[in-house]
């Protein structure tokens, strides 16, 4: 149980640091139309959402942004899996 919530938490993190070593244009494009593009956005996704990063780089690349309803669902599908991973370890702490 342990060693699954663990690789839950550290394989989108290593999926979205391999992405930004190998195609950085991929991780830093959703952010690049910002008024001031900043590469600490992707970084603070990494730490503390990087599903739902994963989810709109993703969304960005396939279906043209989050503008559409698919790559909106993407996103939202993103932000459940890490408040499921992050609400999780609240919960066995609990015990």
């Amino acid at each position: 149980m342990c060693l699954l919530a663990g690789l839950g938490l550290i394989a989108p993190r290593l999926i979205l640091i391999l992405l930004w070593l190998f195609s950085p244009e991929v991780v830093l494009g959703p952010f690049a139309d910002l008024a001031i593009p900043n590469p600490i956005i992707p970084i603070l996704g990494l730490v503390f959402l990087p599903t739902t990063t994963l989810g709109i780089c993703w969304a960005t690349v396939s279906f043209g942004g989050v503008q559409s309803f698919s790559g909106l669902l993407i996103v939202l599908i993103g932000l459940v899996i890490d408040a499921g991973l992050i609400g999780n370890g609240r919960g066995i702490a609990r015990r």
